[in-house]
Parts: C-alpha cells; structure tokens; sequence
C-alpha cells in the first residue's frame, strides 16, 4: 500500500477541491426533455411521412 506524508495535514493555503459543475434547473429540463422529444419525433417520423407532415405537426404546437 502507498503511503503519501504529504496528504495530512492539508496544505496551509486553504486548497478546496473544485466545485462539480451546476445541475440544470427545472425550466432547463424541460426545455431539453422537449427537444430531445422534438428530435426523436423528426428522427423516426420524418423519414416515413415526409417533412410536411413535420411542419403541419410544428405549426399545430406552436
């Protein structure tokens, strides 16, 4: 087993490790859940009904 010296006591200048990076908020979740929807409806419709069936169904929502 490895054994450090310089791990304890910790270091004088305060060393704080990073803070992990922000969670999305809830106005943020739902604008990605939307897209993601949006892109898998494209994704597997799109393809079999044409993209004016796309646009009519975006019109209808927007």
């Amino acid at each position: 087993m490895f054994y450090d010296s310089n791990a304890w006591p910790p270091p004088p200048d305060g060393y704080e490790p990073p803070q992990p990076p922000a969670r999305l908020t809830r106005p943020q979740e739902r604008v990605m859940i939307g897209t993601i929807a949006m892109f898998l409806l494209v994704m597997f419709i799109g393809p079999l009904a044409g993209s004016s069936v796309v646009l009519a169904l975006l019109s209808l929502f927007t």
